[in-house]
């Protein structure tokens, strides 16, 4: 008994250690199978902070300029779906999606714990921006994010507006108290409107958010849960995303990922969340991120109640840039770059890169 379960321990670490050294992001290949000349598909470590992080860096051609993409959580990568979702980028730029400190396959970095600061991560962000300017050979690139990843965009681009053509937050975080409260008071009304009781209890007990504590995951998925249930998966219209869009499903099947890495996105979900998503508490762009010195695009689903419009939109107003634009996609909701990708790509190639790339 002890000898097999000594062989079944050492095939499941033959398993995870061999996925490991597997993982890889497939080649960019034209008519003939071939990779394409001139085409970068690499996984790469790369030291940030101190720490080492991982990047995915695709494009049909090195010389495109280069798109940086920061992911919602935190503590959460969405690789899978911008990689299933928005290759059409790569025919444009060269784009490099970023596992932050803490997520996916730099869920290592998550220590020191005392280093996952917002402070840290627009740290993080700048550096990475300095490595790719000299890596591509670009003065500037392009600053992408979504829901979280548009909190430390627009920190970043307050502080070092001259590395950036442009910024695009996409479902723009402004106020995440305020937002989060708007969410809580949304659900428990429509709960009691449907007389569901049992939830409108659960949610009385837990009383309305910031939730703080060891573990604020869990009164925050039970709220988001609930919310994501009633309000953005019925309002889903595109087939293609209400069939492959579960984030969870893409990660079990993306090849940059082996099983080590899979365990480690699960445990940044709850992990990471629990550090930093208690500093966002105090947080209001409206007050203190009125003014970017660089093009702005505000991207918003119309239905969208994960970030509902009313506060974005209102810092859209208030926002001074050079130029700005504020886009509803209004058949989408919190992930809106994936349920309306063709508009999206055009969003970026047609107005965005057309307008700032000089």
């Amino acid at each position: 008994m002890i000898l097999l379960l000594a062989v079944i321990i050492v095939l499941l670490a033959t398993i995870v250690i061999g996925s490991q050294w597997t993982a890889h992001t497939p080649a960019i290949t034209g008519a003939d199978g071939k990779p394409l000349p001139g085409s970068i598909a690499a996984l790469e470590k790369v030291k940030l902070g101190g720490v080492d992080q991982w990047l995915i860096v695709r494009g049909q051609d090195v010389h495109k300029p280069v798109l940086l993409f920061l992911s919602g959580g935190p503590g959460a990568s969405e690789a899978a779906r911008v990689l299933r979702f928005n290759s059409e980028l790569e025919q444009h730029f060269v784009v490099v999606i970023w596992e932050q400190r803490g997520c996916g396959k730099s869920y290592p970095a998550l220590n020191p714990k005392a280093a996952l600061t917002v402070d840290q991560y627009v740290a993080d962000l700048i550096e990475l921006t300095d490595l790719l300017r000299g890596r591509f050979d670009e003065q500037k690139i392009y600053l992408v994010g979504h829901s979280w990843g548009t909190i430390i965009g627009v920190r970043a681009a307050q502080q070092r507006p001259d590395l950036f053509h442009a910024y695009v937050g996409t479902s723009q975080m402004v106020d995440v108290q305020e937002t989060d409260q708007m969410i809580y008071d949304m659900v428990l009304e429509h709960s009691r409107q449907s007389g569901d009781a049992k939830f409108v209890a659960t949610l009385e007990k837990q009383g309305p958010p910031p939730y703080f504590g060891k573990s604020p995951i869990q009164p925050y998925a039970t709220l988001f849960g609930r919310e994501y249930a009633l309000f953005e998966a019925p309002n889903i219209k595109d087939p293609e995303y209400r069939r492959d869009g579960d984030i969870l499903m893409l990660m079990l099947k993306q090849p940059e990922y082996g099983w080590l890495d899979r365990i480690y996105y699960l445990l940044g979900l709850m992990n990471t969340f629990n550090v930093v998503y208690p500093q966002l508490q105090e947080m209001d762009f409206r007050q203190d991120a009125t003014r970017l010195a660089l093009p702005a695009y505000i991207v918003l689903g119309r239905h969208d109640m994960n970030n509902p419009s009313q506060i974005p939109e209102e810092y859209f107003n208030l926002l001074e840039a050079p130029s700005k634009q504020l886009v509803f996609f209004e058949n989408s909701g919190h992930g809106m770059i994936w349920e309306e990708a063709d508009k999206f790509h055009s969003l970026m190639v047609d107005t965005v890169l057309a307008e700032t790339y000089r």
